[in-house]
């Protein structure tokens, strides 16, 4: 696989009018399997809205539904050329506190590199040759199946990840993943938000052994689809990784 980012970014560039509310943008992402949407406004982009800002809305406790797309806190959109290496997409990804950056000039970008497009680009890599050790977060946030999808948006907001690992004791139970959020809140609105983790249809989990490397890891979460991943020491849970960790771990190899 070619290193740079045009050959792994998703294409076409989805994108809709700032005037979009957040529940038909939800709506829409499900719809199209995706996590991000550029926003535009009288055909120019002024920013990058997420499911990660869905997360943050719904995480104070307020339903976003009607509010436009121009209110919602949207990423002022960044721009690579399309022969910047990966490895310094994800630098500038990481520096930026962003999970895309458009491929491209301005005004027409070619494709939109994402968190979860670096996962599918590390098994061909040479970063994926790495130990699952380097990159592994020991303490990636869990959860009571008792809670609620309102507790893990909170989590997943104020941890800053792509979902959180449902435990039951020594017993891992699931993964509850942004995607999962989304398409709670996507088909239900705010109300979806006071149902149980437990009731909830969770993602296929990704489960890999810690003597996995990062490529490894990396090829068993694209292939379920899965943004998370969590990993065993043995029998027993011992961390996670996700499509945001891999992406700061890859940038923190970038040369300075």
């Amino acid at each position: 696989m070619s290193e740079n980012v045009i050959e792994v970014a998703s294409r076409p560039v989805l994108s809709v009018s700032s005037e979009t509310s957040v529940k038909d943008a939800a709506e829409y992402m499900v719809s199209h399997n995706v996590r991000r949407l550029l926003v535009t406004e009288e055909g120019r982009a002024i920013g990058v809205f997420s499911a990660f800002h869905l997360i943050r809305m719904l995480a104070t406790g307020t339903d976003p539904s009607s509010r436009p797309l121009s209110r919602a806190g949207l990423d002022v959109p960044v721009y690579v050329e399309p022969t910047t290496p990966v490895i310094e997409a994800a630098k500038v990804m990481a520096s930026r506190d962003v999970t895309a950056v458009l491929v491209g000039p301005e005004g027409s970008p070619q494709g939109i590199l994402t968190t979860h497009d670096v996962v599918s680009y590390l098994p061909y890599g040479a970063a994926g040759s790495a130990s699952l050790h380097e990159a592994l977060v020991p303490d990636y946030p869990v959860l009571d199946p008792g809670a609620t999808l309102l507790e893990a948006a909170s989590v997943i907001s104020s941890r800053g990840t792509s979902g959180v690992l449902i435990v039951d004791g020594d017993s891992f139970l699931g993964i509850v993943t942004v995607r999962d959020v989304l398409q709670a809140y996507a088909s239900a609105g705010g109300q979806a938000m006071s149902a149980k983790v437990e009731d909830l249809p969770m993602s296929p989990a990704a489960y890999i052994d810690e003597g996995a490397t990062v490529g490894e890891a990396a090829d068993v979460m694209e292939s379920l689809g899965s943004d998370v991943a969590v990993v065993f020491c043995g029998p027993r849970p011992c961390g996670g990784i996700d499509d945001i960790s891999l992406t700061r771990w890859l940038a923190s190899r970038a040369k300075a």
